[in-house]
């Protein structure tokens, strides 16, 4: 009789240790998410994020889903409809999608932690090209 009542008491603990980590790695990532999406956001103005995609594409859908979701712009191209973007898709090699651009950094599949390091990339060296001297505005001859 104690061991039923102590092999109960232990798959009760096990159930209760497992449901403990499942929220805690729930909550993580939704943390982890919401911070990506602040760091998207804040990197965004002036610059664009482009989809290189398919209507077939499960990925592409997952994607759309993220972006409308977060309500962050996106520009898609669709590679089988529009013969400009599956020329630059295919000019890049790509083996599937999505393709996403941000400026001139490209990368295969939809990550989000990808965007925010790309658009936070791309904003800080357009900062340092607008703060470096050019000959027009220098002071020297």
């Amino acid at each position: 009789m104690r061991s039923t009542l102590n092999r109960r008491g232990s798959l009760k603990s096990l159930v209760l240790v497992v449901l403990l980590v499942l929220g805690v790695t729930q909550g993580l990532a939704w943390w982890r998410d919401t911070q990506t999406v602040a760091q998207i956001k804040a990197h965004l103005p002036g610059q664009r994020i482009t989809m290189y995609s398919t209507a077939s594409c499960f990925y592409c859908t997952k994607a759309r889903a993220w972006f409308k979701q977060h309500d962050i712009p996106w520009d898609e191209c669709d590679v089988e409809q529009d013969g400009a973007c599956r020329t630059t898709f295919e000019a890049h090699g790509a083996l599937g999608t999505p393709l996403m651009r941000v400026g001139t950094r490209w990368h295969l599949g939809f990550e989000p932690g990808w965007l925010a390091e790309a658009l936070k990339a791309s904003d800080l060296a357009a900062q340092q090209a607008q703060s470096s001297p050019s000959t027009d505005t220098s002071p020297r001859p």
